[in-house]
């Protein structure tokens, strides 16, 4: 009986399991474009489908990193020539600074000329500033300390028009005249009479767009312009600078001490100078003058900056090159983004060809499901 029971099972079991594998059975037939093999794409449906939905930001894009290099090139090559024109300008300026000093300026000074081919020339001339048009520019700070730099036409003796120089810094406490014409180097702060000095041409950057302008007959300036200080002063649009100098000079005495100055700045009158001048010419009166202050005189000596400012005496500026060139650091600049930018254009090339692949794909699935749906 058990054996029998047994077998009956095992008939029914094995009838049953055959029917289930013959109904789970394949019967579809499908195309032998899915045993291609089927390779990787980076990034996914979804993207892919948005990107070919936005065709316009693509070719702007696409674009923009074809003008990114050209672009960035056109700039390197371009400051390639700006570094060679500010190497020249630089060594130019460099030999005038270091070119003898011219002795004697023409009373004609053609500004054109001197603006290009004089710049940071070191010349001498003798004349006297004309403190009624002194002017101002700044605040500017010194060591922390708040002032100003004076700018005084200088009417030369030769008869040619005024130039501007700028004689240096001053504290902010000494901007009145009054308080540089009294003292012991009131004769520094305050020259009067016919005086030899030695400075220097500069050629100074046009005033800006976005600056105030300045307002006509105020002595004060902002900012450094040319024509304006020139305009306003009656001079020629030629700015020079003083050179540092902490020496005493002897010379700068006489017009304080022989009869030029009263002390309130003015000028006496020519009856005064002529009674006095005991029928002896100008030039004797000047080598005796100097002869006499020679004999104590030590030309080694120099006076403290700290001097200078407690006096008024304008704190001239060093004669330095003050001409930056940063167009190495842009050239390297351009020529990077210009490598780097077509680095990237090329990799999207790349990459946009693996997504075109990859559409083409998808396309022909497409085409061939529609066959047996």
């Amino acid at each position: 009986m058990f054996s029998l029971s047994t077998t009956v099972t095992g008939q029914m079991l094995r009838m049953r399991f055959g029917s289930l594998l013959r109904c789970s059975r394949r019967t579809v037939k499908t195309s032998p474009t899915d045993w291609e093999p089927v390779t990787s794409v980076p990034g996914n449906l979804r993207t892919i489908a948005h990107q070919a939905k936005m065709p316009f930001i693509r070719k702007a894009l696409l674009l923009l990193m074809l003008a990114m290099p050209i672009v960035s090139f056109c700039l390197g090559c371009w400051q390639v020539k700006r570094l060679k024109w500010k190497t020249d300008l630089i060594a130019k300026c460099e030999n005038n600074l270091a070119a003898p000093v011219i002795e004697k300026i023409p009373p004609n000074l053609d500004v054109d000329v001197i603006s290009k081919e004089f710049e940071y020339r070191r010349f001498k001339c003798k004349g006297h500033f004309d403190y009624d048009q002194e002017m101002f520019l700044g605040p500017r700070l010194k060591d922390g300390v708040v002032g100003y730099l004076v700018v005084t036409p200088f009417i030369r003796s030769d008869g040619g028009e005024p130039i501007l120089i700028e004689r240096g810094w001053i504290h902010k406490d000494k901007v009145v005249p009054g308080t540089r014409s009294k003292g012991y180097l009131s004769h520094l702060a305050f020259p009067q009479g016919e005086i030899e000095i030695e400075a220097l041409f500069r050629n100074m950057p046009e005033k800006s767009k976005m600056q105030f302008d300045h307002e006509p007959g105020m002595k004060l300036f902002n900012v450094i312009d040319v024509p304006a200080m020139a305009k306003q002063s009656g001079s020629l649009p030629v700015y020079c600078q003083m050179i540092y100098d902490l020496n005493d000079h002897l010379e700068y005495k006489k017009g304080n001490e022989n009869g030029t100055n009263n002390g309130d700045g003015k000028p006496h009158s020519k009856f005064w100078n002529a009674l006095f001048s005991s029928g002896k010419s100008e030039s004797v009166r000047d080598q005796e003058f100097i002869a006499q202050h020679q004999a104590d005189h030590d030309e080694t000596f120099q006076y403290q900056e700290f001097q200078f400012i407690q006096e008024g005496v304008p704190i001239a500026a060093r004669p330095t090159i003050k001409l930056s060139n940063n167009h190495l650091q842009y050239l390297i600049t351009w020529f990077g983004v210009s490598a780097a930018s077509t680095g990237l254009f090329l990799w999207y090339l790349w990459r946009s060809k693996n997504y075109q692949s990859a559409e083409k794909m998808i396309a022909k699935k497409r085409q061939e499901m529609k066959k047996f749906y």
